[in-house]
């Protein structure tokens, strides 16, 4: 059932490697796994909502911190996945970079901006939104 399903997602999140994981499921190209890749893309931005910078106070918070292990490659990567996904993706991604950056940047996400900048002169118009809304 989707609640059985949503319990073993919420118990596998703090794992290392899942967030990795559910990445890679986002930036699959396969047409036929567009509500798939979306529901993925919310579970991520929802993961990172709750884990990148948990409330010291709420104990509860802990549970789902995202691995310090999987933190370098998601930064190092959630930049060009929101270049290259659909609209309803990008939007997901874009928040989690806002998320993400909202605590880490600029002291442990030194190579954020530039790596934006850079996107500025994409010939693809999507890109360059992307970058927009981040």
């Amino acid at each position: 059932t989707r609640q059985n399903a949503e319990r073993a997602l919420l118990a596998s999140q703090t794992s290392p490697g899942h967030a990795l994981t559910v990445l890679r499921l986002i930036s699959s190209n396969d047409a036929a796994d567009g509500p798939v890749r979306q529901s993925a893309a919310v579970h991520f931005k929802n993961m990172v909502k709750k884990g990148w910078a948990p409330d010291p106070d709420d104990a509860d918070a802990k549970k789902f911190l995202v691995p310090t292990s999987d933190r370098d490659m998601i930064k190092n990567n959630l930049v060009e996945l929101m270049c290259t996904v659909p609209p309803q993706i990008q939007a997901q991604c874009s928040e989690s970079i806002s998320l993400i950056a909202s605590h880490d940047f600029p002291q442990k996400w030194d190579n954020l901006l530039p790596d934006l900048i850079s996107r500025f002169g994409n010939p693809n118009w999507a890109v360059v939104n992307g970058v927009l809304l981040t």
